[in-house]
């Protein structure tokens, strides 16, 4: 045989062999990580904490009739003053009032073509922290000349407690299933991936609308407030 063709040969043998390990070596790759990201669980968790609220917000008012802007105006003046006067004689401070709406319109005749006179309106907030003296201060403002109301609303003082005793009561609501999940796929959880969060709180007002001057003594009932959250939390397996 000539000796060209003996290397042809050989180097047809040697790239055989190079062919044939190719593949043991890929099959010989370390495997992905049981931690990584591809094998991964998601869960939603949710508490609702219920609490008791401590603070009121009132808004009263006064609205007076007139046959021009300016009478209803000095009117409508009058007749606050005396209002927040009974509010702050109750026992309120000067720093639990503040001014909430302040509104001047005309009033049209029956066709709708002119002005028949104007009226004029003015609320105040008051920041009631003794729940048990609500109905009471309002009582003080009718008589003292109030006659519109926007209603109260009950608050928490201090609402960040209560979000987040609800918040970490979700998180391991949320935790709670992703256990019981990877047990069932026999696995364990790793590290947390990613977490997303929505909250929001339930404050229901009492509405009054229009407050008569005659009306019999006003009963207040604090509502129970709610704090609600949600979170969609994903963990890796492992």
């Amino acid at each position: 045989m000539k000796p060209n063709a003996k290397w042809a040969i050989a180097g047809l043998i040697m790239g055989l062999a190079v062919a044939l390990t190719l593949p043991t070596i890929a099959q010989e790759s370390t495997p992905p990580d049981a931690g990584s990201a591809d094998r991964t669980v998601s869960t939603n968790g949710a508490a609702i904490v219920r609490s008791a609220p401590d603070e009121a917000l009132l808004t009263l008012g006064v609205r007076t009739d007139a046959t021009t802007a300016e009478q209803a105006m000095d009117a409508n003046a009058e007749q606050m003053a005396d209002v927040i006067a009974a509010l702050l004689d109750a026992g309120l401070e000067q720093n639990d009032l503040a001014t909430a709406s302040i509104t001047l319109y005309p009033r049209w005749d029956e066709t709708g073509s002119a002005v028949d006179g104007f009226t004029a309106e003015n609320q105040v907030t008051a920041t009631i922290h003794d729940l048990e003296r609500v109905g009471a201060l309002i009582d003080r403002g009718v008589a003292a000349g109030a006659n519109l109301t926007s209603g109260i609303t009950f608050r928490i003082s201090n609402q960040n407690d209560a979000a987040d005793q609800a918040l970490a009561e979700a998180v391991a609501d949320a935790r709670r299933k992703a256990e019981l999940l990877a047990a069932a796929a026999g696995a364990e959880l790793g590290t947390v991936m990613s977490i997303a969060e929505s909250s929001f709180g339930i404050s229901p007002p009492v509405f009054y609308g229009e407050v008569a001057a005659d009306s019999a003594r006003t009963q207040v009932l604090p509502p129970t407030l709610e704090s609600q959250v949600s979170v969609s939390v994903v963990w890796a397996l492992v």
